[in-house]
């Protein structure tokens, strides 16, 4: 599955760099359990080095459940850091792995769900 990468910056929100569907700082204080400040900034700027309106990797994705409601402790802890999101009980959760960049940035305009994008076999890493 291809995979676009980039912040949507939200409308009240005046930081480029909050994911969109996140309230306040919930992914940096997310990302401070495993990364330093400039760890964070590096990664965000990273992500923004192919600009909007890209394919830039590829993720494999696996089974989605969803979380239960009495989930609590260590468990809910290591899967808010992996989600990066708190509050995860009720959500529905889906599980991606093997994160590899393309050669090159894939221009693709998005769309909602899921969608189809060809990628050229010289751009697959």
């Amino acid at each position: 599955m291809a995979a676009g990468f980039g912040a949507a910056r939200e409308p009240d929100s005046g930081d480029p760099h909050r994911p969109e569907g996140l309230g306040g700082g919930e992914w940096r204080q997310a990302l401070s359990g495993l990364m330093n400040r400039g760890q964070i900034q590096e990664l965000l700027e990273g992500g923004e080095r192919f600009g909007r309106g890209v394919v830039a990797g590829l993720v494999d994705v696996g089974g989605t459940w969803q979380c239960p409601s009495s989930l609590q402790g260590a468990e809910l802890q290591e899967l808010e850091q992996a989600a990066l999101l708190i509050g995860l009980q009720q959500k529905h959760l889906t599980r991606l792995s093997n994160p590899r960049w393309l050669k090159a940035p894939l221009s693709a305009r998005g769309g909602r769900d899921l969608w189809t994008v060809e990628i050229p076999p010289e751009l697959l890493p």
